[in-house]
């Protein structure tokens, strides 16, 4: 194994290093983001006027000083001046954008209004799905994200653009997305760092003001045309599907969900880079197959990922996705591994200019880190497990180290979430990765086939339907294994444990095969 390893591509250290102060950067700007979120606008104005006089100052230091690139020779290597004023000049740009943001959600005196829990009439457009929840007293409820976009409060109307989120009875569950509604009730306040402004109880029915435009009924027809498919498929599948593909986990079973939860694949059932990576990667095989010209193939697998964007819906989380997805392609390319880094670092910065409540983002966090494990280690690894492999399965390599990098990446962020470690869930992963890829392109497939012919969508569903049930029983099975899941400090110390547990192996690993092979029996 430590051949292989060795025969591994190296990147130049001059270059990685390069790659990572600018990615360094980024990840302070997003940590600094975090710590801020919840603060009004003059604290977000504050903290950017003070992160601007220490760039300022750090950088005339480094010029002063010559605290800037390490050698002349190398014009485009940078020194610790020049990361730290960019570190700072990116927050700058994160709270500037934060507090104008901030500003703008407060626009009409939406908080003031949900502090004396006001009773107001509401235009809206729905922005998110249905959910049900169980009450405290039994009665199901219903939430619905939506963004305000009048008020009346006392016979004076007040533009806003405020996010909202709707709780009612089952008079919610008939909205659709992005349909603009009218609703009556009374505002409600929510903590400073949550990403909407407030709550509005609704009181009677909404009523419909605008349906909802082309893209996002195409999306729906699409969508209901996905779950048709498979309506007649085996309850695993028909719930699991639908999710893999776009994100709809409504019809999984609650026993399912907990057995991949315990072996660490609910990252299978959310829009995540994985998919965008599967769509746009079988266009770009398409091309290459069929000869198309190289400089069509970028802009067929545009058009392919916005196709893919419309069909999951054009959410914050499936932009992210997008975008996260994208990279991911662009870094495990061997010609431009080097740049995959920048632009992550580069995505992290804009999506938080353009939402700075992402910060605190569980999803966020577990797309970025999964991207970043694609670019470090998909390439590495998957070539050492190809030259471990038979000639013929040498190109499963990179396939196969995915779902291992992706989860050596997340599982720190994981443990916040359910305070224990799967052991078993690497092995798990393994065994899905290879039946997600035929899955997916068989249920987006089947999505467009649906506006033709049901009956044709349904023959192509099964394809997909066939992976989708391996997947769920690999999930149940490997969640019934005694000892595969276990329990972990949680909180940020049970992260950090992780986290540290996991570089040590990554960093001592080659080190630790080589004593196993001259050293068996220790």
């Amino acid at each position: 194994m430590t051949r292989e390893l060795e025969r591994v591509e190296p990147v130049p250290v001059e270059e990685a290093r390069s790659d990572v102060r600018l990615l360094g950067p980024s990840l302070f700007a997003w940590a600094t983001a975090a710590v801020a979120l919840g603060l009004p606008t003059s604290g977000h104005l504050t903290v950017a006027v003070l992160a601007a006089l220490v760039a300022a100052g750090v950088a005339g230091v480094a010029t002063l000083t010559g605290w800037g690139p390490h050698r002349a020779d190398r014009p485009g290597s940078s020194g610790p001046g020049q990361a730290v004023a960019l570190a700072l000049s990116l927050v700058v740009l994160t709270q500037v954008a934060a507090g104008a943001q901030s500003s703008l959600r407060a626009r009409g005196g939406v908080l003031e209004r949900a502090r004396d829990r006001a009773a107001v009439t509401a235009l809206v457009t729905v922005t998110g799905d249905p959910i049900e929840v169980s009450s405290v007293r039994g009665e199901p409820r219903v939430l619905v994200d939506v963004t305000a976009r009048v008020l009346e409060v006392r016979g004076r109307r007040v533009e806003v653009s405020a996010p909202l989120l709707l709780t009612g009875g089952p008079e919610l569950s008939r909205l659709r997305w992005r349909e603009d509604v009218r609703v009556a009730g009374r505002l409600g306040s929510v903590d400073p760092e949550d990403d909407r402004v407030a709550t509005l109880a609704v009181r009677g029915e909404p009523v419909s003001v605008a349906p909802p435009g082309l893209v996002a009924r195409s999306a729906e027809r699409l969508r209901s045309g996905l779950r048709a498919a498979v309506d007649g498929a085996p309850s695993d599948a028909r719930g699991l599907l639908p999710g893999l593909v776009i994100g709809d986990t409504a019809r999984t079973p609650e026993d399912l969900t907990a057995a991949m939860r315990a072996t660490g694949m609910t990252h299978l059932t959310a829009v995540s880079g994985s998919n965008v990576a599967v769509v746009t990667g079988l266009v770009l095989a398409l091309c290459i197959a069929l000869g198309v010209p190289r400089w069509l193939r970028p802009v067929l697998a545009g058009l392919a990922l916005a196709g893919f964007v419309v069909l999951a819906r054009p959410e914050p989380s499936v932009v992210r996705a997008a975008a996260m997805g994208a990279i991911g392609l662009l870094g495990m390319s061997r010609s431009r591994r080097s740049a995959g880094l920048p632009v992550l670092g580069a995505a992290v910065v804009v999506v938080l200019v353009l939402d700075p409540w992402l910060a605190r983002s569980y999803g966020f966090a577990l797309s970025t880190l999964a991207t970043l494990g694609l670019l470090l280690f998909t390439r590495p690894w998957g070539d050492a497990i190809g030259a471990r492999l038979p000639a013929r399965l040498r190109p499963l390599g990179p396939a196969l180290a995915i779902p291992v990098a992706a989860q050596v990446m997340t599982a720190p962020v994981v443990v916040l979430l359910q305070g224990s470690v799967s052991v078993v869930g690497v092995l798990a992963n393994l065994l899905a990765a290879p039946l997600v890829p035929p899955a997916t392109i068989a249920g987006v497939v089947a999505a467009l086939v649906s506006v033709v012919s049901a009956r044709a969508a349904a023959l192509v569903g099964w394809a997909g339907v066939l992976p989708t049930e391996v997947i769920a029983r690999v999930a149940r099975w490997f969640a019934t294994i005694p000892g595969g899941t276990v329990n972990w400090p949680d909180g940020g110390l049970g992260a950090v444990l992780l986290a540290a547990l996991f570089l040590v192996l990554v960093l001592t690993g080659r080190s630790m095969v080589s004593g196993v092979r001259a050293h068996p029996l220790a």
